[in-house]
């Protein structure tokens, strides 16, 4: 245990061992984990402002992990990563500046707060991702292909932004389209702001941006939007620092654990269709949303209860998207030895995998 303040201390060994399931999700799906990390994080009690300096700390490094990981499998289109990290820094400074504004009121207001704001993004983009998953699921090609796979998204909203021609129009060879920076720059500006003010990398908002917003295939934005949180990440860790809001004794009691789980997870994704990325994305976010709901209702009630509730279903929900993470992994890993693998699996497996 390590106490933070009084009555304040956390279980490093808990959180090493949640710290590795966020690392093995966030590598599977490309996302850097903070819309899981943060309400752990204050979940198990920690304030919001030390939760989200903490969190952002820990993903900036865990997240360099996935991006080169990404970039050796050749998932990463460098040009529209480099836009996208413009964005996330400009809004980056924008959250951290609305946080510290709310750590100078009485009470817990920055944390129900945070825990509202976060919640609310939790139950919109989760619900939006429920649904698509659903609906690609029923619209699977003869040969199990969904167009995200292939890279031929056509949402009314993509074909909107592809089609106005805004200067500086930019070709991005490696994902195949061509759209306006300022597009690009926007929506990581808008995952900037989320994550220097909740403290969550903005991954699974942001991949399915570049899916179905830019148009980008699913395999090719795990990578791309890896970098472009690393940079905002790194940033918005340098300004909760100089505010003094970063724990670095959990974080780095975290960051072997999330690394370890980044890096076997991220050696899933290219064995398996960008679906099976989307399936565990979807459950991961739904998961995240219980233990919150608690907690909230705790600082709201004053009732223990729901705080014990909180810790139960942080922990038992979890177990969920990393079952089904460790399972595509071992299904992967006997279809690359030419074993037999089960047909709902092999559906989610991607043509001529290999080592």
């Amino acid at each position: 245990m390590v106490e933070l303040a009084p009555g304040i201390a956390l279980n490093l060994y808990l959180l090493g061992a949640l710290g590795m399931a966020v690392g093995l999700i966030a590598g599977f799906s490309g996302v850097s984990g903070g819309y899981m990390l943060t309400p752990i994080l204050m979940v198990m009690g920690m304030p919001a402002p030390l939760a989200v300096g903490s969190s952002v700390a820990l993903m900036s490094a865990n997240n360099l992990i996935g991006v080169i990981r990404h970039r050796r499998m050749g998932h990463l289109d460098l040009k529209m990563g480099l836009i996208t990290a413009a964005g996330t820094m400009g809004g980056a400074e924008i959250g951290v500046r609305i946080l510290h504004g709310l750590q100078g009121t009485e009470g817990r207001v920055a944390d129900i707060v945070v825990l509202g704001v976060l919640i609310l993004t939790l139950v919109l983009v989760g619900g939006s991702m429920l649904r698509e998953v659903i609906r690609s699921s029923r619209t699977l090609g003869e040969d199990g292909q969904s167009a995200a796979d292939e890279g031929e998204v056509h949402t009314a909203a993509c074909d909107f932004l592809q089609g106005l021609t805004i200067f500086p129009h930019i070709r991005f060879t490696k994902s195949k389209l061509r759209i306006s920076a300022w597009f690009v720059l926007a929506v990581g500006m808008g995952i900037g702001v989320l994550s220097g003010f909740l403290g969550i990398g903005g991954g699974f908002m942001l991949c399915p941006a570049l899916i179905y917003l830019i148009g980008q295939p699913s395999t090719m934005a795990v990578g791309t939007n890896l970098l472009g949180l690393f940079v905002g990440l790194a940033f918005s860790t340098f300004r909760h620092g100089m505010l003094g809001n970063v724990e670095l004794g959990v974080a780095l009691s975290m960051l072997v654990a999330t690394g370890a789980g980044t890096f076997i997870g991220a050696k899933g994704t290219s064995h398996v269709k960008g679906l099976a990325v989307r399936y565990v994305l979807a459950a991961s976010v739904v998961c995240a949303i219980f233990g919150p709901v608690c907690t909230l209702l705790y600082f709201l009630s004053g009732a223990g209860a729901w705080d014990t509730a909180a810790k139960i279903l942080t922990i038992a929900l979890m177990i969920v998207p990393v079952s089904a993470v460790v399972t595509l992994l071992i299904m992967a890993r006997r279809r690359v030895r030419g074993l037999e693998v089960a047909p709902w699996a092999a559906r989610l497996m991607a043509n001529g995998a290999q080592h």
